[in-house]
């Protein structure tokens, strides 16, 4: 018996050191090994889920010829359509932009609904869409950023640019881009922000 308990208190000594190596590594390796992950680049995933064309780094709403915003409790996220002239597939646009504001529901009163254009004959749109904002231009009014950032086959197809009420556009889609994928984009960044 008393050989017994002559060995026990090593082995206790042994044990509570290895516990105690182990505590104190443990932070260690996690830190090691969360650090390799990060700066290789390792596990990061390169899906998306947004459906719309992304701009990185942002446009503003300077480049489609509007002032610096002016920052205001008032101040909403806008649906910006351009369009050099308001025919068939612009008006097909438009109605699209109309039906997706009424679909979003609650979220409806946080966004408004611009049309770019330099189609002077747009009475009768006026009329058909009362909420729907025009600005009419003689002269294309988007910067030379803009024209290089965006290709002229997508600014041919009538896109409608998604700007924060801070004037940052950073989403775009075109008539290529159907009503689930546009409605599912625009929830997803109203219910992300606070702001506007």
């Amino acid at each position: 018996m008393s050989e017994n308990s002559a060995t026990t208190p090593a082995n206790g000594i042994s044990y509570n050191k290895t516990q105690l190596l182990v505590i104190l590594l443990t932070p260690l390796i996690v830190m090691a090994v969360s650090s390799w992950l990060y700066f290789s680049g390792v596990l990061i995933p390169d899906g998306q889920t947004n459906k719309g064309v992304l701009l990185s780094p942002v446009l503003s709403v300077t480049d489609f010829g509007y002032p610096e915003p002016v920052i205001t409790d008032e101040r909403k996220w806008t649906m910006l359509q351009v369009s050099s002239d308001c025919k068939e597939s612009c008006e097909e646009q438009v109605y699209v932009q109309r039906q997706i504001h009424i679909a979003l529901g609650k979220l409806e009163s946080r966004i408004e609904r611009v049309l770019l254009t330099q189609d002077a004959d747009i009475t009768g749109l006026k009329q058909n869409y009362p909420r729907l904002t025009v600005n009419t231009t003689k002269e294309s009014p988007l910067s030379k950023q803009l024209l290089d950032r965006v290709s002229a086959e997508d600014l041919a197809k009538n896109p409608v640019f998604i700007a924060d009420p801070f004037g940052n556009v950073m989403l775009y889609f075109t008539n290529e881009h159907d009503y689930k994928a546009q409605i599912s984009d625009i929830k997803k960044l109203l219910k992300l922000s606070t702001i506007g």
